[in-house]
């Protein structure tokens, strides 16, 4: 019985910093033809808030293959984005579920008792142009971690000056 009620403390307080909801409702707007990874950075020093339509929160990315907000964490619940390709008109095209693949979420945290305190959370999709499949996009081999290392960098030297 006490371990019952332990592990349910420990599953509240660990869901307790979550939005859930229903859906996720998120819009990824990517630039034409691009291929690779997609990231949407939250909890982003000095990030802009994600701007909506209708029900959903648009994401743009931007040409290295992401996107930081200041919101401090993504919506969870049913998957239901929509991913488009965004030519330089702002003209959308939709991409085929089976050119993308939803490779989970993480955190990055640094320096979680100073001032100088990060703690990122992220979420990403990888993009095909060509050779899309139904295989494709529901297995594959999870995030990139070298590619997101080196975006990782780029935003926290970007938003908070660290190299």
């Amino acid at each position: 019985m006490k371990t019952k009620l332990l592990a349910t403390l420990f599953s509240l307080s660990t869901l307790a910093g979550c939005t859930f909801n229903d859906a996720t409702n998120d819009i990824y707007l990517i630039p034409e033809g691009y291929e690779g990874y997609v990231y949407a950075f939250y909890n982003v020093k000095n990030a802009p808030e994600v701007k909506k339509e209708g029900d959903y929160e648009i994401y743009t990315i931007n040409k290295e293959g992401y996107f930081v907000t200041s919101t401090p964490d993504m919506d969870y619940g049913t998957i239901t984005d929509k991913y488009y390709y965004v030519d330089t008109n702002g003209q959308r095209t939709k991409i085929d579920e089976e050119c993308i693949r939803g490779i989970g979420t993480g955190g990055y945290e640094s320096d979680p008792d100073s001032a100088n305190k990060i703690d990122i959370k992220y979420t990403g999709v990888e993009v095909k142009k060509s050779g899309c499949s139904q295989e494709f996009a529901e297995f594959g081999k999870g995030m990139g971690t070298e590619n997101l290392d080196l975006v990782l960098s780029e935003v926290t030297e970007k938003y908070y000056g660290v190299n």
